[in-house]
């Protein structure tokens, strides 16, 4: 296969370079939409991706969100002073009234749509608290009072203190991102044209994640140009000459845009997740590229003619980036047997674009050296250089020491791992000044809570949510509920027949909410009810939804939360069961489970890297290690997570799984240039050797590498800033440890890694 391809690349260069041209301005038209002229490459906010299939959980949101109602809201809020007014709750309602017509939008709850019930001598008068808006200051004022003692909307749709109301829009799920973040940036400019000087302001969990998804693809489009400049500096530095800057960067684009291409043409768009994809691609690209170059600038510049060289290259460098290539495609392998699709998805898209990566630094990069004017055979400076020479010194004559620091490296790290906390805060993506987290903290303070929970309650029998006992439960269940900090507004179904009796019988409104039989229950919601009950209590009462709202967004508190509520829920009667559910707790449970399951696939990922070093040295022993350098600087990793206090969250987690292809790629290529090194030289020179043949590549991967990391410190999100700078740091400590404690535990290991006689 290696002959075949050489005799195409030496003969054929020009067709080979034509074809592959061509494949890559097919893919780069794919991911542009001529008729829309925008990218078809879009972040997509849903919290489907996040979700595992078929598992309880997600079966018992979907029955909630069929049944009664989803929680995945927009919330638009106006405040101040002066807004009950005739003037301003017009204003208020077109705006509800607007919002309503635009095509969408599934369902919209305000004062506009909120309903009253009052009781006039001769008839019932049910209609919305601005069925007709106030004529006076006073009349407005009044509706706004009448509001706030509604135990339904008090806290939800009118703040606490009266000086704010919201509009909860809920959407239609099969929106696509690109509409959704384009709908919200409708609304949020007719709500600040109508409010006319009103503060006013959109949050909630779902505006939330369309501004993560927004500023996720601004930032992938503005750093990703970032880490190219950054790695054509480095490039240029090690190499000072045109092939060796333009050549890791055209194999990276082959790979990326075809990758890319047949994301979209599937139908995938990215998420929290697969957002990664393309600067994790590029990284992989960059690496087998760059170990091409390098080879082959080692031989020409030697005076091997051009084409000899490139075939030399080839012959030297296709087994080690074979097997890097292989041994990383299975690592993110081993990621698609995860339950959560996001995952899975990013998984297999990565070990496709890995293998890529690997075609094109095997087929573009000679042929761009054949092709490529723009440097001349020289002589080679001296063998190996100065560094080469101390650090194989230092492998050879200092080796306990070096084995040791290593140990105590080890040990700190293992310490630091045993503190690291989970969790995820979406809000803490935007900076502390930002208007996203400020406004979320103004709807925490005037209102119940930004973020939503639904608890269902099942009774075993029809007109369940009648009895006095069912409800007596229900009512001792809410008030434990509004007891807990963290929870700031519960509405029932309980607060609902508690205003019907306050409307049509006040004789019978005690201490007591809960009615003195099913007779008058029923009796109340015959007289008053309207379709409102539907948001509480399904048709046959036999079920009862709790609208719980809450003032954190930490995934670790909102579990924290959900675990106490499921304690309380074990504690009711016999004849009811309980079960929390909720978008938001769904994205935090799955958040904190797949930061867990990451760690996990990536002892997984060693697994199959384990198995490809056991294939080459034909040895436990040396494949074993051979893997410790690579253990090494992840353990650092998340020894430098425990021990500065950063959290292990869905965006840390990945940083591991990002570096150690890179890891890998290095060691494998050291080992392979020992082993060769050992069977031609013999024992006294193959470490220096195979060091002054790795240290340049290396060196130039992790210095470009980490430079593009760091770029993401120029994106808006704090999670694209945490991972670049712990990707790069966890890049530099893998080199170091590749440099000093790999050769060292070759070393000790007696240079035993001679390949056997066949």
């Amino acid at each position: 296969m290696k002959r075949l391809m050489l005799a195409l690349l030496l003969r054929w260069p020009w067709p080979c370079a034509a074809l592959l041209a061509t494949l890559t301005v097919i893919a780069g038209l794919e991911l542009f939409d001529w008729d829309t002229r925008e990218p078809t490459l879009e972040v997509d906010p849903a919290i489907a991706a996040l979700l595992p299939r078929a598992v309880a959980d997600l079966e018992l949101f979907d029955d909630v969100r069929q049944r009664f109602a989803s929680d995945d809201l927009l919330l638009v809020t106006w405040v101040g002073d002066d807004l009950f007014t005739p003037q301003n709750l017009a204003a208020f309602k077109a705006l509800a009234r607007r919002i309503e017509r635009m095509p969408g939008v599934e369902h919209v709850e305000s004062l506009a749509t909120a309903l009253r019930t009052r009781v006039h001598d001769d008839y019932t008068e049910v209609d919305a608290y601005l069925a007709e808006i106030p004529d006076s200051l006073a009349a407005a004022r009044a509706l706004r009072d009448e509001a706030r003692g509604n135990a339904l909307y008090a806290g939800y749709l009118i703040a606490h203190d009266g000086r704010g109301a919201t509009i909860a829009v809920r959407f239609d799920a099969t929106l696509s991102a690109r509409t959704l973040i384009a709908m919200v940036a409708d609304i949020a400019a007719a709500s600040a044209a109508e409010a006319r000087g009103l503060s006013q302001f959109l949050s909630g969990p779902l505006y939330v994640r369309l501004e993560i998804s927004r500023l996720l693809l601004d930032d992938l489009y503005r750093v990703m140009p970032l880490a190219i400049l950054a790695t054509f500096a480095v490039a240029w530095i090690g190499y000072r000459h045109l092939r060796g800057v333009v050549l890791p960067f055209l194999a990276n684009a082959v790979a990326l845009l075809l990758t890319l291409s047949l994301f979209v043409a599937t139908g995938q768009t990215l998420n929290y997740v697969t957002v990664i994809l393309p600067p994790t691609i590029y990284v992989v690209g960059f690496a087998y590229a760059v170990h091409v170059v390098s080879d082959f600038d080692r031989h020409f510049r030697a005076g091997t003619a051009r084409s000899a060289a490139v075939r030399a290259a080839l012959s030297e460098v296709a087994l080690p980036v074979t097997l890097t290539a292989l041994t990383t495609a299975l690592g993110f392998a081993s990621l698609s047997l995860s339950a959560i699709d996001s995952i899975r998805s990013f998984g297999v898209w990565a070990s496709l674009g890995t293998l890529l990566a690997w075609i094109a630094a095997l087929t573009v990069v000679p042929i761009g050296l054949l092709l490529l004017p723009g440097l001349q055979p020289r002589p080679p400076g001296p063998a190996g250089g100065r560094w080469v020479a101390r650090l194989a010194s230092l492998a050879e004559r200092r080796t306990g020491l070096v084995l040791g620091c290593a140990m105590v490296l080890a040990v700190v790290s293992i310490v630091g791992a045993l503190q690291i906390r989970v969790g995820t805060d979406y809000l803490e993506n935007f900076s502390p000044e930002s208007s996203q987290r400020r406004d979320f903290a103004r709807l925490n303070e005037a209102f119940a809570g930004a973020v939503p929970l639904q608890i269902l309650l099942d009774g075993r029998a029809p007109d369940t949510f009648k009895s006095p006992a069912a409800l007596g439960a229900l009512h001792e269940l809410q008030r434990w509920l509004v007891a807990q900090p963290e929870i700031g507004g519960v509405y029932t179904l309980l607060d609902y027949i508690g205003e019907l009796e306050r409307v049509l019988a006040p004789e019978l409104v005690d201490a007591d909410p809960v009615p003195a039989s099913a007779g008058v229950t029923s009796h109340l919601i015959l007289l008053g009810a309207s379709e409102d009950v539907r948001r509480f209590a399904d048709p046959s009462f036999a079920s009862t939804l709790l609208q719980v709202r809450v003032r954190v967004a930490a995934s670790a508190e909102l579990n924290a939360l959900a675990a106490r509520i499921e304690q309380r829920l074990e504690q009711l009667p016999a004849n009811l069961h309980g079960r929390i559910t909720g978008s938001s707790l769904l994205v935090a449970r799955t958040l904190d489970d797949v930061t867990r399951g990451q760690v996990l696939s990536l002892c997984a990922a060693l697994v199959p890297i384990a198995g490809v070093l056991l294939m080459l040295f034909r040895s436990p022993r040396l494949a074993l290690i051979a893997l410790l350098p690579n253990v090494l600087p992840i353990l650092t990793f998340f020894g430098i997570l425990g021990w500065a206090g950063i959290a292990l969250n869905l965006t840390t987690s990945l940083v591991a799984s990002a570096v150690l292809g890179i890891a890998v790629d290095d060691t494998i290529h050291f080992f392979v240039r020992l082993r060769d090194a050992v069977a031609h030289e013999g024992e006294g020179t193959a470490l220096r050797t195979a060091l002054g043949v790795v240290i340049r590549p290396v060196t130039l991967t992790t210095a470009a590498l980490a430079l593009g990391f760091v770029a993401l410190v120029a994106g808006d999100l704090r999670s694209q800033v945490d991972f670049g700078l712990l990707a790069a740091a966890t890049l530099v400590i893998a080199w170091l440890i590749d440099l000093t404690v790999t050769p060292a535990l070759a070393h000790a290991a007696g240079m035993a890694c001679r390949p056997r006689a066949s």
